[in-house]
């Protein structure tokens, strides 16, 4: 069974090589490295397979080029030489600029996964308050078991003024937690969690505000034209939005 794993790593490595050369050309374009191709990947299987989806080169996501073009427009917005940023589940596509951007600290952690620097749980985060000026957690929050502790947690590192992107899947018009009928559950033999354990709607941003979150909802359409959506195919559903919180400054008057 691992040699079947280590072999399908190796596979995949090779194909990921040799896709920028099988689909060049100038169709569509990824903001994210910047290159140009005839086409980009599909992803998902069956009923849930999409067409040019993935970048052939550094493998983003429509979600992960929409909020890479929202950073990189409003980057001195948000970025600074004393930037510290807490990257959650960290998209490989993502990391490089967020290491470059954020100058007084990036760290990445998760869970499960071992290719990041530390493993906690987001919904008791080993970090004092005020700890990071800025937190990314892009589709995660699906699957923890209390994503309003970690929400919380989230609020309770960030400075005062600190920002926090917590973007998920919204499928819904009212949020529904199913925890004891996970939509993915994992085989015996996979210790990973089970995923999906509640489905997100509209009313998203409220669990945001109740946090203590000052909420803004950014989508495609407040960036680019159509023609430009089309171009980097962000012009459909699963592109999602961009939920950007803020942590309200101290008032000193009170």
């Amino acid at each position: 069974m691992q040699f079947l794993k280590s072999l399908e790593v190796k596979v995949r490595r090779f194909r990921d090589k040799l896709s920028p050369l099988l689909y060049r050309g100038t169709q569509f374009h990824c903001p994210v490295c910047k290159r140009s191709f005839r086409k980009f990947r599909s992803a998902g299987r069956g009923e849930r397979k999409r067409l040019n989806a993935v970048c052939p080169y550094c493998i983003s996501r429509e979600r992960d080029r929409l909020v890479f073009s929202f950073l990189e427009k409003e980057k001195s917005k948000f970025f600074n030489e004393s930037t510290r940023l807490l990257h959650i589940a960290p998209e490989p596509c993502l990391e490089p600029s967020f290491r470059n951007w954020a100058g007084g600290l990036y760290l990445t952690a998760d869970l499960i996964r071992k290719d990041v620097m530390e493993q906690f749980d987001v919904m008791s985060i080993p970090y004092p308050d005020g700890s990071f000026e800025a937190v990314f957690c892009s589709h995660v929050l699906q699957d923890v078991p209390d994503d309003v502790q970690a929400m919380k947690e989230f609020f309770r590192v960030l400075t005062p003024g600190g920002w926090a992107i917590l973007n998920v899947p919204v499928v819904a018009t009212l949020s529904s937690d199913h925890n004891d009928q996970p939509r993915n559950v994992r085989s015996q033999t996979d210790n990973r969690p089970d995923e999906h354990l509640r489905s997100y709607g509209d009313d998203y941003p409220e669990r945001m505000q109740e946090v203590g979150f000052e909420v803004k909802t950014i989508t495609g359409s407040d960036l680019f034209d159509d023609q430009s959506l089309q171009r980097m195919a962000m012009d459909r559903i699963e592109t999602g939005s961009i939920y950007l919180g803020i942590k309200p400054r101290v008032n000193s008057d009170g």
